[in-house]
């Protein structure tokens, strides 16, 4: 069983973020207000839906301490109570202003051929009933609770970048104090995401009990890995014009 979380954590640390040259051009401060734009109407649809997917995973957990543990999860994105912030999606949304997005452009987010392929797929391995659910709790919520810190060669985080390369303020910045960040403002925020993480590796150990569910598993995660890395690359080859200026946060449009 040891190997198998192993293989999982492998899987995803080979193809973290930072491995997508979408990530490595945001990191290098190279990004222009259309990628960054691009970005957000993008990465939207998916994370609009992503407390429904730890929703469909929790009704399945008849252990109470590791359910209460996802309801937590959901409960801090929806809320953003027990790190006092606000709705996590609420802060992508507010960084999505600060690089030009309107609210409009939001509610007709477009869905891509790549975007609509990695929603079908967290669907159908946390909410359809086709896949046992511990296919979900490996291809989606460990790959994202379990997801190593975006930082680039320099050590510089998500954070870091918009707020000192971009200048984005406070309100622009929020989304990645909770999100991709290894220097996270708040201890009780790493703590979160660590106790996030750990209970999707205990679901796992505990669920994921025979062979033919741990195979499930693997193909799953390596499948979401593929769709994700796709969306990344589609998201960079429509939105990014290297001879348009850098984004800098009030130079303008």
């Amino acid at each position: 069983m040891a190997d198998f979380i192993a293989t999982l954590d492998s899987m995803i640390y080979e193809r973290r973020k930072m491995t997508s040259p979408l990530y490595q051009t945001i990191l290098a401060g190279k990004a222009t207000r259309r990628l960054l734009q691009a970005f957000v109407l993008h990465r939207w649809p998916i994370k609009s839906v992503w407390t429904r997917h730890i929703l469909g995973i929790a009704s399945n957990i008849d252990d109470y301490d590791l359910r209460k543990l996802l309801v937590e999860n959901i409960y801090e994105e929806e809320t953003g109570t027990l790190s006092q912030s606000q709705r996590h999606l609420q802060t992508f949304a507010d960084f999505g202003a600060r690089v030009g997005v309107t609210p409009e452009q939001l509610e007709n987010a477009p869905i891509a051929p790549e975007t609509a392929a990695v929603i079908a797929h967290n669907v159908a391995a946390c909410n359809s009933g086709k896949l046992h659910f511990t296919a979900g709790a490996a291809s989606v919520l460990l790959l994202m609770e379990g997801q190593p810190p975006i930082v680039n060669n320099g050590g510089e985080s998500m954070l870091s970048v918009m707020r000192d390369v971009y200048g984005l303020p406070r309100e622009g910045y929020e989304f990645f104090v909770h999100h991709a960040s290894a220097e996270s403002e708040s201890e009780a925020v790493s703590e979160l995401e660590d106790e996030h993480a750990a209970a999707a590796r205990e679901l796992l150990r505990r669920y994921c009990s025979t062979d033919l569910l741990r195979a499930q598993a693997v193909d799953a995660l390596a499948t979401a890995l593929e769709l994700r890395h796709r969306h990344f690359d589609m998201i960079l080859a429509t939105g990014y014009d290297a001879s348009e200026p850098v984004f800098r946060y009030g130079a303008g449009a």
